[in-house]
């Protein structure tokens, strides 16, 4: 019997390079000072309705549970971490920067990059609405990257409030708003062109639209940067003040970013939007070679606690593609983890008393001494064909003789070479086993 569709098992050897990715995260989260909490694999139905945008509502897990209340598996994490900010956290000191790592479920169809089950890792950075806070988020983003080996990394950053501003200045509503940047970010573009026909947009304004969604991005590398695009851009935005601040933040933000190491090729793309319709600023989305697809992507969101109840509260966070990552590294790469196992296995053969042989075994596990113990009683020959397999380092025989005279057996299997050792003078191993 298999697992459900989209749902794999993760091996020892996949479980080990998901642990790895997890142990980076977790490595940044204590650098910059983030919390890492839990929430729920269920969450009721209305916290992702809200806000969590079309892509999501369309592919949640949800069910009814036994009192007749609607639940999902949760699709993503943000919303979770905002009704925690609305509810635990109303009255914590800010900034608060929380972290998280979790399993999410979506209805997708199984392909290249996309499972019904993967696993994300999270920054969420509470209370700010400084640049320095979104600069913050692409610095944690590019470490965890860095530090796992994907140093041909690049960013796609882009800002809604460019997009919002604009269609904001026609008395657009953002129910209307969240479906023309869906359209966007879905890549129908004639569809959010028709729509933007049929709500009686000027002349001018389609034309700024359409510009700024067919606009080439303005490449920021090794402290080069296109400023005839850039200025391009504020020359287009110019009769619309706010989207035009809206840029400028954006060119704060990418600015901060090259300043505070981040070294990567950046690309500034003025009409990008983000299926997830919670956003009101800043937005990106982390890329690797010959991938289409993102394999980190966030922004900000300074209304979502507000929309479940609490104070008004300015927030910018990310969401890593832990499984994403492991599938890239593994088929792209080549990477392979593995699992860590002891040096030591500890073999007995089969007239030795176990009572010995959990003993000798205790003795050397309180020590901090791992050991695999041969459970299967099977011949030293089979055993040491075993271990050589399994790449141990040392065996521990006892055998009928080391049990009379209450001593053990160290062979090292790299050498060829083996020493008995009194069991009262078991702590010499430790010295023995140091590479």
């Amino acid at each position: 019997m298999e697992p459900p569709r989209g749902m794999d098992d993760l091996l020892p050897r996949e479980f080990s390079l998901k642990q790895m990715i997890v142990d980076v995260i977790r490595k940044v989260y204590e650098m910059y000072g983030y919390m890492e909490v839990e929430t729920p694999t269920v969450e009721y139905y209305e916290l992702f309705e809200l806000k969590s945008g079309e892509e999501i509502r369309e592919r949640m897990f949800d069910f009814y549970d036994k009192s007749g209340r609607r639940c999902v598996l949760r699709p993503e994490v943000t919303a979770s971490i905002a009704r925690l900010m609305a509810t635990k956290f109303k009255n914590a000191p800010l900034p608060l920067r929380i972290g998280y790592i979790a399993d999410c479920y979506r209805y997708d169809e199984p392909q290249w990059g996309r499972k019904r089950r993967f696993w994300q890792g999270g920054f969420e950075l509470f209370g700010s609405r400084s640049p320095l806070s979104d600069v913050e988020i692409l610095m944690v983003s590019y470490e965890v990257f860095k530090r796992i080996g994907l140093r041909e990394q690049f960013f796609k950053i882009g800002h809604v409030g460019i997009m919002r501003n604009i269609l904001e200045s026609y008395k657009i509503d953002e129910k209307t708003q969240d479906k023309i940047l869906t359209s966007i970010d879905r890549r129908r573009i004639d569809e959010a062109y028709t729509l933007l026909r049929e709500l009686g947009i000027d002349e001018d304004g389609f034309k700024t639209i359409k510009e700024l969604v067919e606009s080439p991005p303005i490449i920021y590398k090794k402290d080069s940067v296109d400023n005839k695009q850039v200025k391009k851009i504020a020359d287009i935005l110019s009769p619309w003040n706010s989207a035009e601040k809206s840029f400028e933040n954006l060119i704060e933000i990418v600015e901060l970013a090259i300043s505070g190491g981040v070294d990567v090729e950046i690309q500034v793309i003025p009409g990008m939007a983000r299926g997830l319709e919670y956003y009101t600023g800043f937005i990106f989305e982390q890329g690797l070679p010959n991938v289409e697809i993102s394999f980190n992507g966030g922004g900000r969101y300074d209304k979502l606690v507000e929309l479940f109840g609490g104070k008004p509260t300015p927030a910018v966070g990310c969401a890593i593609g832990i499984s994403r990552i492991m599938q890239y590294m593994i088929e792209k790469m080549g990477i392979e983890v593995s699992p860590k196992r002891p040096r030591i296995m500890l073999a007995h053969l089969p007239e030795v008393d176990k009572k010995y042989v959990v003993k000798i075994a205790s003795m050397l596990r309180s020590m901090g001494i791992p050991l695999e113990i041969d459970v299967m009683e099977r011949k030293l020959t089979s055993i040491l064909e075993y271990a050589l397999k399994n790449e141990f380092k040392f065996l521990v025989i006892i055998g009928k003789t080391e049990e009379e005279k209450q001593i053990i057996t160290l062979r090292d299997l790299d050498k060829k070479i083996q020493v008995e050792i009194p069991s009262n003078e078991i702590h010499r191993i430790r010295e023995m086993i140091k590479e």
